[in-house]
């Protein structure tokens, strides 16, 4: 019948692929013309005449009607073409281009790779200021130059090589999560931080680390810099204090991880546990401070006992101690016409308790009053 489909036999043309962003029909299969020119690319590259072979890969990449094996391909090799010639600032673009359109394409690794050694070499003069820093601590120096901010070679970015560097290493362990390209960036761009002194940033990749590769030889130093960071970081006593108490369950948890911390580090341990200590302190006493100061004493005096029995033996218990004697005197003295100072006293330590029986006048029900009778 003229109106029913024809069986010809043959199956579908087109097929679809997983490319970019969505789903697209793979490409027909390779012509003389494209598969001559791939060839050629190719023995250029060999040939080590990585810019003639640039301009053929870029020519065979820009051409979408290719087969997407042909555009993974011409796409890589033009990059580590740019690599190989040392024009850094322009593959990184072309390797990020790469690693998005073809994330788990044939030369995803050696992009990720190559993604990380050029953000690697971008920090060396990262690394060359911290080293001079060092030297001024240790008295070697006493002035440590700005690191020059703009460069005109084209293998380093314009502006900001250090910024592009953190940006390239946080692509290259998103690309690599749970491998040692993606370990060795988390470590470098908490070190950054840290070095920047964004201690809550610093704090948040040193994590990462030792959370996600818990068994690797850079977890214990990662432990021991999220422990300075959660330190330092709260911007002192004033403000939220949960981080120093996570600092402490930090201490214990490290302890019990990394038996070598409670060896070779077990004098830097302790110090950090006085540390952690004394700043609890410092954030209670200046709660009593507070109470003190607004004219609400019951709620210091609990406060300076507070710090009195959980900070024995140091400064802030001595000063609690002296603060409740003062209290105590100040409150005896304006009471002193009382004739029971010491329930004057426990009245105002516990104003919402109710008047003892002997201050409490009687009131007598209706029924017993004399104009009832």
């Amino acid at each position: 019948m003229p109106w029913k489909k024809q069986d010809t036999g043959k199956g579908p043309v087109d097929s679809l692929v997983w490319r970019g962003e969505g789903m697209e029909k793979d490409k027909l299969p390779l012509d003389g013309t494209t598969r001559a020119e791939l060839e050629g690319a190719k023995r250029l590259y060999q040939e080590k005449e990585y810019a003639r072979a640039e301009s053929l890969f870029a020519g065979l990449a820009k051409n979408t009607k290719n087969p997407v094996p042909v555009l993974d391909d011409a796409l890589y090799f033009e990059a580590d073409c740019q690599y190989l010639q040392g024009n850094f600032r322009t593959a990184e673009g072309t390797l990020k281009k790469y690693l998005k359109e073809f994330r788990t394409g044939a030369h995803a690794d050696k992009a990720n790779r190559r993604l990380f050694d050029i953000a690697n070499y971008w920090l060396d003069n990262t690394r060359a200021q911290m080293q001079a820093y060092e030297e001024q601590r240790e008295g070697k120096r006493w002035l440590v130059l700005p690191a020059s901010f703009v460069s005109l070679s084209k293998d380093r970015p314009f502006v900001d090589a250090e910024g592009h560097a953190l940006q390239c290493l946080e692509e290259v362990r998103l690309n690599d999560i749970g491998g040692p390209l993606g370990e060795k960036a988390l470590f470098y761009i908490a070190t950054v931080k840290f070095f920047r002194e964004d201690y809550r940033e610093a704090d948040y990749y040193y994590s990462q680390l030792y959370e996600h590769y818990p068994n690797s030889p850079l977890a214990p130093k990662a432990i021991k810099q999220a422990i300075i960071c959660k330190q330092i970081g709260t911007g002192g006593t004033a403000y939220d204090g949960r981080t120093v108490e996570e600092s402490r369950k930090l201490l214990d948890a490290a302890v019990r991880a990394y038996p070598e911390l409670a060896g070779k580090d077990y004098e830097w341990i302790q110090r950090q546990l006085v540390a952690v200590n004394l700043q609890q302190a410092d954030r209670d006493f200046n709660i009593a401070e507070f109470y003190k100061r607004t004219g609400h004493p019951g709620s210091a005096y609990f406060y300076y006992e507070l710090v009195r029995r959980r900070y024995p033996n140091t400064d802030y218990a001595d000063m609690a101690s002296t603060r409740m004697g003062e209290l105590r005197a100040t409150t005896l003295s304006a009471d002193a016409s009382s004739s029971n100072p010491v329930q004057t006293l426990q009245r105002w330590l516990n104003p919402s308790a109710p008047p003892s029986p002997e201050n409490t006048p009687r009131v007598l029900p209706p029924s017993f009053t004399p104009a009832a009778r």
